[in-house]
């Protein structure tokens, strides 16, 4: 009888094995752990699925790879991929082979093993400390090691184990083990109100809070004498908010059609709106919105820093010097753009200065609930508290109230003081990285997937075509394949995170896809699109993963059954990610 030793040995003179260093620096194909869950609980290597050894050869079937693709198998020490390597070169696959010394041998070269995603990140130990390894700024490694998110995994419907692949920022974006240290931190350790106390825990609070304000400034460019920071829930909110503190002033609102719902229907529902259109290729209609200022008495202009569904940037600080030479002041939803690109807001007698920017926390990084708009102190203090209550009066009689200056004259109640914690912190690691690099690292991300989307057949890119002019965002379709279907079977086959839909910004949409058409609709659901926006953390590899398995649904090679069926999608595992009050094809 041999051993299993024999065994392994007379497998390893039949196939190939690949050393460490060598598959580090010339990856190849698809690399498979072959270990069993509890095994893989301990890290895997980077960008491997995981199929135990048990359905290695049924679920490599299922996912009809060529003969040809290479595959690279990889155990806890060499021997059972060898083993796979083996009997899969006997069922015809030409290129196997298997990692010489496993995770192990891996681990031994000095090579780095991506750790499960885990809250561990976040725990705060009794000396105060964090174990968790400390962020370098330089290196795009670290800093997408810090975010837990880029550790997780997600089960596809052919039974493969991958990694998660998110190409969903322009939706939310994950906070890193960074901010949530920080959130985490106060909410165990430095948990109090704010402006309310005199004990330590309430005086560290608030100085963490009244910090926050200058931080924020900062970030935009923006000073604290003329200028002020509101904190706000979201974006939303910050945008009600510029429709109130305006809303007695003379004059109309222009709102484009490039906006996301939250910079539209807040200005329609408190003041008298002027919409401005866009020019054939996708882009605002500046002249149009010249001749609205010259015509019309425009009190502001209400544009978004970067377009919700194809990150286009219009030009805003052009913009900002056309209204202020009509009398008009600017506000701009920097949503979209706070966290990909530099943002300056500019000194207050210049005339291309931004008046009003809003910012939502979970589009940059930061915990939900959380944002906060900047605009002139002048203007917030003469306008009625927004919600008047606890926090914003400085005396109240029976008869009267005084109520406080800005900022605290519009934060009716106990804030989201963890939230801005965390927001604050996380713009100071987007400082401390540098917004110009994360700019730069985005770019190339999107530039690859433009190239790749565009070697497709059939597939329509949505918007302006000046990559140099857009954040990380690509809007898409597949012909044939309804914009729905088509981010159920990456999501559920490919383990890649997208939006589809109108994405709440229907006006753009339907610009969009009646001036470029590709939509492929499904009964009784609006046309949209399939949304994929990058993120700091995101690699060159994920977008060939992308690329990759869009091109997989060109040629129709998704593997799973899915029904469509009222507006959702019906397979093994698929769910709908835009409900019903998202899809309305009522846009008043």
């Amino acid at each position: 009888m041999k051993t299993y030793e024999q065994i392994c040995s007379e497998s390893r003179a039949r196939i190939s094995e690949v050393e460490p260093l060598a598959f580090r620096d010339a990856p190849d194909g698809l690399l498979v752990d072959i270990r069993e869950p509890e095994e893989i609980a301990s890290g895997t290597l980077p960008d491997a699925v995981c199929i135990p050894r048990g359905r290695l050869e049924k679920l490599l079937g299922h996912m009809a790879l060529d003969s040809g693709t290479r595959i690279t198998l990889y155990c806890e020490t060499g021997g059972r991929s060898a083993l796979a390597a083996d009997t899969l070169q006997t069922l015809g696959y030409e290129q196997v082979a298997s990692l010489s010394g496993g995770i192990k041998g891996w681990a031994e070269a000095g090579l780095p093993i991506v750790q499960p995603a885990t809250t561990d990140a976040v725990i705060v130990n009794e000396g105060g400390e964090h174990a968790w390894q400390a962020l370098d700024p330089t290196s795009w490694e670290s800093i997408r090691a810090d975010y837990p998110i880029s550790t997780a995994r997600v089960t596809c419907t052919d039974g493969v184990d991958r990694p998660l692949v998110y190409f969903d920022h322009a939706a939310t974006t994950h906070p890193p083990a960074t901010a949530l240290r920080a959130y985490a931190r106060f909410l165990g350790l430095e948990y109090a109100n704010v402006h309310r106390g005199t004990h330590r825990l309430a005086r560290a609070a608030t100085e963490r809070f009244n910090d926050a304000y200058g931080t924020c400034a900062r970030f935009i460019g923006g000073e604290l004498e003329h200028g002020c920071v509101v904190f706000t829930a979201n974006t939303t909110h910050a945008c009600d908010l510029v429709a109130h503190v305006i809303q007695d002033m003379p004059g109309k609102v222009v709102v484009t059609d490039l906006e996301h719902h939250s910079n539209d229907l807040p200005h329609r529902h408190r003041n008298e709106v002027i919409r401005v259109g866009l020019t054939p290729d996708m882009r605002l209609d500046m002249e149009a919105l010249e001749k609205v200022l010259a015509s019309e008495p425009i009190k502001l202009v209400a544009v978004c820093g970067a377009a919700n569904i194809t990150g286009w940037m219009p030009p805003i600080h052009e913009i900002a010097r056309l209204a202020h030479q009509h009398g008009a002041l600017i506000c701009v939803d920097a949503a979209q753009l706070m966290a990909h690109a530099p943002v300056d807001v500019l000194p207050p007698d210049d005339p291309g200065h931004i008046d009003f920017l809003t910012a939502a926390g979970h589009k940059m990084y930061a915990p939900f609930g959380v944002g906060f708009l900047y605009g002139p102190r002048a203007i917030f203090d003469a306008a009625p508290p927004y919600l008047p209550g606890g926090g914003t009066a400085s005396e109240v009689r029976s008869d009267g109230v005084d109520y406080m200056a800005s900022p605290d004259r519009h934060q009716g109640g106990t804030p989201n003081i963890a939230g801005v914690v965390g927001m604050a912190c996380v713009l100071d690691f987007l400082t401390e990285i540098g917004m110009d690099r994360v700019r730069e690292h985005e770019l190339g991300l999107l530039k690859r997937a433009w190239d790749g989307f565009e070697s497709i057949k059939g597939v329509t890119i949505y918007g302006p075509a000046a990559i140099e002019e857009r954040v990380g965002i690509i809007p898409f379709n597949i012909e044939g394949v309804s914009d729905l279907l088509a981010a159920a079977v990456l999501g559920e086959e490919a383990g890649i995170a997208v939006r589809n839909g109108r994405f709440c910004a229907h006006l753009h949409a339907d610009r969009l896809l009646g001036s470029q058409g590709g939509s492929t609709l499904e009964v009784g659901v609006p046309g949209g699109a399939v949304r994929a926006s990058f993120g700091l953390y995101n690699t060159d590899a994920e977008v060939d993963r992308l690329i990759e398995s869009v091109r997989q649904i060109e040629r129709r090679e998704w593997v799973g059954s899915y029904e469509v069926r009222g507006g959702s999608v019906e397979s093994a595992s698929a769910g709908r990610c835009a409900d019903a009050w998202m899809e309305t094809t009522d846009a008043s």
